[in-house]
């Protein structure tokens, strides 16, 4: 019997995962990616991390499969986590507010209650101790958890450890329908191709390509931009991500500096692109939210501007934080990998579960990132979800 043949739509980091995990599902996989490469429109701009403390259960469920992952890439993938990128620092959420001591405790338990348990209190004097970079901040949480690796790094290491799946390059789908048999056919800008299921794994792209088959993914699609302050010191290269939780300012190391951003960018949903330009300002408004908690950093990308570089790109957010992943509606063999505003944080779970939802080993009811949640009143929202602490 031959083989059920699966089209993924997109190279992303997902989409590369998803693939991944099919393959080893046993199916005949083949990828299109429109761009040159993969991994080269949102993958690149994101800042690679992975945490497990969140809110919901469905979170933490995902992150704590896609950790475990990571810590055993070689038995995985074949690759040592060193060429990933890998580094465990830590997450590190300061508040420069006494006030805010008590809500952060309270967070805490929480998610230790959901099983957490690799988060800490810290006050004024152990984070003076530990964190010397800190500045006013006189209380967080310590995730000891917090991680990161390259994007661009584990993007690329899916497509090595898959040689039997078929990986394409400078391919754009322009349609996508079904056929009288219950197979799809894909126009593309090489000719047309068919498959028993297709994935969209195109990120932004994504919700604009499953609209024509009446479905309508509940994202927000919004910029997201990052800048690189080169040359910092040993103190900043040892540190963990560094969040401001009053504010979601965020760094965090990368070779040969740090990379720099906040969260309060344009709020608009915006249509996607393969570019996005940084405003103007951006840097100055990373430097003063960013400077309660970590002033070195702030003078030196206000002295550095005219080293620093700048990234932007997209995040797509679902209404409940949550992936999409599953069976689109009323579309038998056709499936959705999307809704990714972590994309590598969580891409080794979701690209496990899109591979069970497509060998029918899990059923709707058991998915908890089914899109039809949001009908049925089961999705939930929590405000710790983003940064840890409270949004």
């Amino acid at each position: 019997m031959s083989q059920e043949r699966v089209i993924v739509v997109g190279g992303g980091v997902v989409g590369a995962s998803s693939a991944w995990w099919l393959d080893r599902s046993g199916f005949d996989v083949v990828v299109l990616e429109r761009r040159d490469s993969f991994g080269s429109v949102t993958t690149p701009n994101a800042l690679g991390t992975i945490r497990t403390q969140y809110g919901t259960r469905v979170l933490i469920d995902l992150a704590q499969e896609s950790l475990s992952f990571y810590r055993n890439v070689t038995e995985h993938l074949g690759i040592e986590p060193w060429a990933l990128g890998w580094a465990n620092h830590g997450y590190l959420y300061l508040s420069d507010n006494e006030e805010h001591t008590s809500r952060l405790q309270a967070s805490l338990a929480e998610y230790q209650s959901m099983g957490v348990t690799s988060s800490s209190f810290v006050g004024e004097s152990e984070i003076r101790d530990r964190f010397p970079f800190a500045g006013s901040a006189v209380a967080g949480i310590f995730h000891g958890d917090g991680s990161w690796v390259d994007p661009r790094r584990i993007t690329q290491a899916w497509v090595d450890a898959s040689p039997a799946v078929d990986w394409r390059t400078g391919v754009e789908v322009t349609a996508i329908s079904s056929t009288s048999s219950g197979a799809w056919e894909l126009e593309t800008s090489q000719g047309a191709l068919t498959a028993d299921r297709v994935v969209i794994c195109s990120g932004p792209y994504a919700p604009a390509m499953l609209q024509q088959f009446g479905v309508t993914v509940p994202v927000k699609i919004t910029p997201r931009y990052k800048l690189f302050v080169p040359d910092m010191d040993e103190v900043h290269a040892a540190a963990p991500l560094v969040i401001n939780i009053n504010n979601g300012a965020y760094w965090r190391p990368v070779d040969g500096g740090v990379w720099l951003s906040h969260s309060n960018v344009d709020g608009r949903s915006l249509e996607p692109a393969d570019t996005v330009a940084v405003p103007d300002g951006f840097l100055d408004d990373c430097a003063d939210q960013i400077e309660p908690v970590s002033p070195a950093l702030a003078a030196a990308a206000r002295a550095r501007r005219d080293d620093v570089t700048y990234a932007g790109g997209f995040q797509v957010y679902p209404a409940d934080d949550a992936p999409i992943v599953g069976e689109v509606p009323g579309a038998a063999g056709l499936y959705m990998n999307t809704g990714h505003w972590a994309g590598v944080m969580l891409s080794p779970a979701c690209g496990r579960l899109l591979a069970d939802c497509v060998a029918g080993t899990v059923d709707d009811g058991a998915n908890p990132c089914r899109i039809g949640r949001f009908a049925d009143g089961s999705a939930e929202r929590h405000g710790t979800n983003k940064f840890g602490g409270w949004g």
